[in-house]
């Protein structure tokens, strides 16, 4: 058993595994709260310029939501193993023609306040269920920005405009970006441009949940 794994099976004997959507002991993901999860079945989002394609699981609303605040705001960092479970299973459904995953880095500040990328814990888990090869390093964010929450659609464009950058040799020609929650796909359009502008050819987004009602992918 490899010794992250043992130090995990040992955590959770001695710390029992809570849901992170309703707070059921025993599992960290219900079996309810998984049958609550919402299909994204909305019209598809329109693709922003630098995507090619984009791919959403599920609303991101009630237990889903809730499970995600745990993972990004309580730093409960093992929800991404059923979270990433549920993005992998969408994948193998909905299969995209892609040679590797890439998540959406943080800035180093950002990265160092919170202690960890929830989208690369997401992508870990969907490289380990796929076998797609997950690529970590060189797509980097240069510039600190402003918490897109706060910002309306032109605003969130303008904030990560040449946010992004491709620092090591040329990427696979086919890959995709993984996010936990997209709103106007701002942030996956410039990670897709800094792909592009090092040799990615196509491009496509894969997130966990979008909530209803948004504003179609906006075009840069």
């Amino acid at each position: 058993m490899p010794f992250a794994r043992f130090i995990d099976t040992l955590l959770s004997l001695l710390f029992p595994d809570r849901c992170a959507g309703c707070g059921r002991l025993g599992t960290l993901l219900c079996d309810e709260c998984r049958h609550r999860l919402v299909v994204y079945d909305g019209d598809p989002p329109r693709v922003a310029d630098q995507l090619t394609d984009v791919r959403i699981a599920y609303v991101f609303e009630g237990s889903l939501r809730h499970a995600l605040h745990q993972l990004k705001y309580h730093r409960r960092q093992r929800v991404a193993r059923p979270l990433g479970g549920l993005m992998a299973a969408h994948l193998q459904s909905h299969p995209l023609p892609c040679d590797a995953l890439i998540p959406v880095p943080l800035h180093p500040k950002r990265l160092k306040e919170r202690g960890f990328n929830q989208a690369e814990l997401l992508a870990r888990e969907v490289a380990a269920a796929t076998g797609v090869p997950l690529i970590v390093g060189p797509l980097v964010r240069v510039k600190a920005t402003h918490q897109q929450a706060l910002l309306d659609v032109a605003g969130r464009i303008e904030n990560v405009a040449d946010a992004f950058a491709w620092t090591g040799p040329a990427p696979p020609a086919r890959v995709v970006l993984v996010d936990d929650v997209l709103t106007t796909g701002a942030t996956v359009n410039a990670c897709a441009a800094a792909l592009r502008a090092g040799g990615a050819r196509a491009v496509y987004a894969l997130a966990l949940a979008r909530s209803r009602g948004r504003t179609p992918l906006s075009h840069r």
